[in-house]
């Protein structure tokens, strides 16, 4: 019983059904403004009117993964990470920075989250809505047809409080399951925003490193992967094998310097 009615106790469980409601709207909203930029910004792109347009689109768009992203946290506890600062922001010129921009996996990543999130949003709001009306449908129908209201499914039309009643062994049975079959959809759909949008390029986690060890001084991998944790947060995004290629990476390039005690690997900016 614990198991079946755990999720009623959980609050993660009407944060998904929450999330999976918002799908259809967020969905015709990150799909219609990114195709109608692109596709205006394309067709312009002749009278050099569509560029700015073009990179005006990039920019909404990554301001819409940044609310996905943050939805996809709060709601689903999808494993996303926090906002840092990125190696391509703060002065310098603007070719560089959009030229940055332009070359991340990432802005790719979040502009195809962007266009699926449509068909992937209407299975969202049809998985809730169907779940929830089943769980509801048994409850209501009695009372629908105690009011003289007539329901009709097929060519089976129930209007009375006795048929109304085969109906309610089907809700009972979706009140148990059906908090587990939306969080399942849930966890699902938390994958697929993960994967698209819970992304830290590799220039990035440098960057990170680098500002780490510039406030902190000498560490080693285990201290800067728990400063790391701190800001980032803990996910697939950032693990001990990418902050190993990191620091390779910044070592070979003469950024950092290490130094082994005997125990361990010291690292500290060159």
């Amino acid at each position: 019983m614990t198991w079946l009615l755990g999720p009623y106790r959980d609050r993660r469980t009407y944060g998904v059904v929450a999330y999976l409601l918002l799908g259809l709207p967020l969905g015709i909203l990150d799909f219609t403004l990114v195709v109608t930029g692109l596709s205006v910004g394309l067709g312009l792109v002749v009278t050099l009117v569509g560029i700015p347009l073009l990179v005006m689109t990039l920019l909404l768009a990554r301001a819409l993964a940044t609310l996905e992203r943050r939805l996809a946290r709060s709601l689903l506890v999808a494993p996303m990470p926090r906002r840092i600062a990125r190696a391509d922001e703060g002065p310098g010129l603007l070719w560089a920075r959009l030229r940055s921009l332009l070359a991340a996996r990432r802005t790719w990543a979040e502009m195809g989250f962007l266009l699926i999130r449509l068909p992937l949003g209407i299975i969202d709001f049809t998985v809730a809505v169907s779940v929830v009306a089943l769980m509801a449908w048994g409850l209501v129908a009695p009372i629908v047809a105690a009011a003289g209201a007539a329901t009709t499914i097929g060519s089976w039309t129930i209007d009375t409080v006795a048929e109304s009643l085969v109906v309610l062994p089907v809700s009972l049975l979706f009140l148990l399951v059906g908090p587990r079959i939306l969080l399942g959809w849930g966890a699902v759909t938390g994958r697929v925003a993960t994967a698209m949008l819970g992304r830290v390029e590799g220039r990035d986690l440098k960057f990170a490193v680098g500002e780490v060890l510039s406030r902190r001084g000498e560490l080693d991998a285990f201290q800067i992967l728990d400063e790391l944790e701190l800001r980032l947060g803990r996910g697939p995004f950032l693990t001990p094998v990418k902050l190993e290629a990191a620091l390779l990476a910044l070592e070979a390039n003469g950024r950092l310097r290490a130094r082994g005690d005997g125990l361990r690997t010291l690292y500290t900016v060159a």
